[in-house]
């Protein structure tokens, strides 16, 4: 099943690269962050070497401007690759339903089948984008 909803993943596996890895790096420059704010007050601001401490701040807005962009990248690209994979979950099962016989409709609601794929359909991008959230949130 796992094999299944992975192979969704293929078409887009440089999406999912960028996705992740950005997700990666994001995650490790936010714990960098407070390491490298501790070194600055702990270290450089009792020296008194103006020169040092200010290369240090621009050093530390520098990390957190590349983690703004690299969260913009998980978010929004991120989210285009759900987007994209749960158009094509969509398009199959269209096209599963399609090839389905008149006897299954006559013996199944329709209302029933139209509401479990669409509940099928939405737990699944849920999951997908729940989990792409806990690899990737903020602490």
């Amino acid at each position: 099943m796992l094999r299944r909803f992975f192979a969704y993943y293929r078409p887009y596996r440089s999406l999912f690269i960028l996705d992740f890895s950005c997700a990666i790096l994001a995650a490790l420059l936010e714990l960098a962050f407070p390491i490298a704010v501790n070194r600055v007050v702990d270290d450089l601001l009792p020296s008194g070497n103006w020169i040092w401490i200010l290369y240090a701040c621009l050093g530390l807005l520098g990390v957190y401007i590349v983690s703004s962009a690299l969260h913009y990248v998980v978010t929004y690209w991120g989210h285009k690759l759900g987007i994209n994979i749960e158009t094509d979950m969509r398009k199959a099962l269209f096209d599963r339903v399609q090839k389905l016989s008149f006897r299954f409709f006559d013996n199944n609601k329709t209302g029933h089948l139209v509401s479990r794929m669409t509940n099928d359909l939405m737990d699944t991008a849920r999951s997908r984008t729940t989990g792409r959230r806990i690899c990737s949130s903020r602490s």
